[in-house]
């Protein structure tokens, strides 16, 4: 499986086989991974979450100590589908963000996102990743007329993440995996770092 060719490469074209539930612990791993280096960080799965709507259980929630002694909460959706991620349900996770109070929101996807939906997300700060397989996206990144089998030397994982964010030339990438946790890294850093300056969240 691998992220989409030509005029939308943010839509995953063969979504990875993975369970719903195998599919929220490895997110949970991953965020696990990439936020040690906060103050008392805890990560969540299927946590139930209270808000003035009512109550919620999320896929996945973060929570950590900032300036000392304030918590910060993020939520976390996993969508387990074979379309790509539509606006409308980045819309339902802010709309539960705001209902809980938590600080901020991330979504993983194994069929990618539709451009409406990455450019809102961004708007909402909301982090956008997708899951896919480590074998066939090395393939896809091989050079060469035929796909390239990953060396026995290789480190590949069986699964991938990819952030995607837009920006002014496009859309970036950046890769996590089960020992590269850079792009959550520097997520969780810009989100503290928009609380010191007191940027909207």
């Amino acid at each position: 499986m691998s992220l989409g060719r030509g005029p939308t490469p943010w839509i995953v074209d063969d979504p990875v086989a993975i369970s719903p539930t195998e599919f929220e612990e490895l997110v949970c791993s991953w965020l696990e991974g990439g936020t040690k280096e906060l103050a008392d960080f805890r990560v969540d799965h299927l946590r139930k979450i209270p808000g003035d709507g009512g109550e919620y259980v999320l896929d996945g929630v973060v929570e950590f100590t900032i300036f000392g002694g304030a918590r910060m909460l993020v939520l976390v959706e996993c969508k387990h589908q074979k379309r790509p991620v539509e606006r409308e349900q980045v819309m339902v996770l802010e709309a539960k963000r705001l209902d809980t109070g938590a600080q901020k929101g991330m979504m993983f996807s194994t069929s990618g996102f539709q451009k409406g939906a990455l450019e809102y997300a961004a708007a909402c700060h909301i982090a956008t990743i997708t899951v896919q397989d480590g074998t066939a996206l090395y393939e896809t990144k091989a050079f060469g007329p035929a796909p390239a089998a990953p060396p026995l030397w290789g480190d590949v994982y069986r699964f991938v993440g990819v952030k995607v964010c837009p920006v002014e030339t496009g859309v970036s990438f950046h890769r996590i995996d089960g020992g590269y946790y850079d792009a959550i890294k520097a997520w969780f850093t810009q989100c503290t770092e928009e609380l010191k300056n007191g940027a909207e969240v």
